[in-house]
């Protein structure tokens, strides 16, 4: 993310946004890094006065809510951009620390100042469940928009094989052995097809993917891995069929992204990907962990260009309606007045 704000610092500056640099750690359990995080949250407070404190993501959530707490600001707001590995993982970590960042986050967010937002309801009832929230203080606001102007369908110079895209970072939790158990599957077949990958490892989170393993596939021809790719909307472009067979999301912008740009999409009928995926409409849902399933629904679209074309236009019609980044924006904003 540092990276990501860093090379557009002088447009969001230019924007009239005044940006401070927090240099925080996701993965990172170090006391006094942590110590360190806190200090600079609580010094742009101090510095800003805001009315409202905005905060995304658990770490941001947790330190905004202390300092929120310390300055006493009335108006807080914190989206949570899906409960993600805490929640969802079986990992002993995970299961370490939810009970005590349950603990944590129910103390600092459950009172009238705090407004939640969930971007599924998945995530709202599990929020409900562990008497985080109450349902008074938690709003739905789908995602963070997608800019349909930038991701729509334009003419492309197709591969010479069709291209099914996995657009991720390689983490055991996206689903990415599944995604090469239905590419073995093709092979088998003889089916004709590109498993790509566009994503870039991520070696901070516990899902990730050891190196070796990615090779072997690439050495067996059942994977291409693009890394971080800059300009998706052409990739998307170039893609026959976009596919996230994620174990669970808070709401995925590549889903959108991709029925943005008129394509259709398979999923896992899992929390956030249900909420994107209209099964049967812009694209399938698959039960989750099935791979056997997952390359029948990728099968079924690679055969069939019609349906293909009618479950692209079906996405793109839902995102111009529900999801664009103005709709999303619209919905902040109403939750930041009447907060106010």
């Amino acid at each position: 993310m540092l990276t990501k704000v860093t090379k557009h610092e002088e447009i969001i500056k230019k924007s009239g946004i005044n940006l401070m640099h927090w240099p925080i750690k996701r993965r990172s359990a170090n006391f006094l890094s942590e110590l360190s995080s806190i200090k600079m949250v609580l010094k742009a407070i101090r510095i800003a006065k805001p009315d409202i404190i905005h905060a995304v993501a658990l770490k941001p959530i947790l330190y905004g809510a202390i300092g929120a707490k310390i300055f006493n600001i009335k108006s807080r707001v914190f989206a949570f951009a899906g409960l993600g590995y805490m929640f969802s993982s079986s990992q002993y970590l995970a299961r370490f620390l939810k009970p005590i960042l349950s603990i944590a986050i129910k103390v600092f967010l459950h009172n009238k100042s705090s407004i939640i937002i969930a971007q599924n309801q998945d995530d709202i009832n599990l929020l409900l469940a562990h008497n985080i929230a109450n349902a008074e203080q938690i709003k739905l606001i789908r995602g963070s928009g997608v800019d349909t102007e930038q991701f729509k369908q334009r003419p492309s110079n197709s591969s010479t094989k069709p291209i099914i895209l996995l657009p991720a970072r390689l983490l055991w939790d996206k689903g990415i052995g599944d995604f090469v158990r239905a590419s073995t599957i093709f092979q088998k077949k003889d089916l004709t097809a590109r498993f790509v990958v566009a994503g870039r490892r991520d070696d901070d989170n516990p899902e990730s993917i050891p190196k070796d393993i990615i090779d072997g596939w690439k050495a067996n021809n059942l994977l291409e891995v693009m890394g971080h790719v800059e300009d998706m909307p052409a990739l998307y472009n170039s893609s026959s069929i976009v596919c996230l067979p994620s174990y669970r999301e808070g709401l995925p912008k590549s889903l959108l992204e991709a029925a943005s740009s008129s394509k259709p999409i398979v999923a896992y009928d899992v929390p956030g990907c249900r909420e994107v995926v209209m099964d049967g409409e812009n694209g399938i849902l698959v039960q989750e962990r099935d791979h056997q399933a997952l390359a029948q629904a990728l099968e079924l679209l690679l055969k069939n260009s019609n349906l293909r074309a009618s479950m692209g236009s079906e996405g793109r019609r839902m995102v111009e309606n529900y999801f664009s980044q103005e709709e999303i924006a619209f919905q902040t904003e109403k939750v930041w007045n009447h907060n106010s």
